[in-house]
C-alpha cells in the first residue's frame, strides 16, 4: 500500500533518517523514493545537508567501555539485600503494641482512682509505706514513715 508523500513529510524524514531512502520506516519508503526519483532538484539542499551529517557520524569512532569499567560499574551497582528476619521480627507488631497500650492506661486508671484507706494514729509506718506504694492511701507523707 503506498501513501502519498508530501514535501513536508519527506523533509521529515531525511532529517530525521539521513539521506539513505533505505532507512526510512518501511511504511513511508516506497512513496518517499517515487517522490525524490520525480524531483530530486526539490530535495538537493537537504539531501546534501543529510549526506554530510551522515559523513560526519559515520566518521566517529564506536565508543565501547573497557572491559574493566564494565565490571567496575556492574560491581558497583547496589544489590538486593537477602531477606533475612529472626522469628521475633516475623511476629505481628499489633499486639505487642496494644498490650502495652492496655498496660499504660490500666496502670494511668488505677494511679488516678486509687481507693484511700482509713489511716489511724495506730498503723504501722511500714504498712503506711505499703499501702502508699500501692497507691491505697494519697495522704502518704515522708512523716508518717517516721
Amino acid at each position: 500500500m503506498t501513501q502519498t508523500m508530501t514535501d513536508a513529510r519527506l523533509i521529515e524524514l531525511i532529517e530525521a533518517w539521513g539521506a539513505d531512502a533505505n532507512a526510512y520506516p518501511e511504511s513511508e519508503r516506497d512513496a518517499a523514493k517515487a517522490l525524490l526519483a520525480k524531483a530530486p532538484e526539490r530535495f538537493a539542499a537537504e539531501l546534501k545537508a543529510a549526506r554530510d551529517m551522515d559523513v560526519l557520524l559515520g566518521g566517529m569512532p564506536e565508543v565501547m567501555p573497557s572491559a574493566a569499567l564494565t565490571a567496575a560499574l556492574i560491581d558497583s551497582a547496589p544489590r538486593a539485600r537477602a531477606e533475612r528476619r529472626s522469628w521475633f521480627a516475623a511476629m505481628p507488631r499489633w499486639p505487642a503494641i496494644g498490650a502495652l497500650a492496655s498496660l499504660a492506661i490500666g496502670l494511668a486508671i488505677g494511679l488516678g482512682t486509687a481507693q484511700t484507706a482509713p489511716t489511724s494514729t495506730t498503723e504501722d509506718p511500714v504498712d503506711t509505706l505499703v499501702y502508699a506504694a500501692l497507691g491505697f492511701d494519697t495522704t502518704y507523707t515522708q512523716e508518717a514513715a517516721q
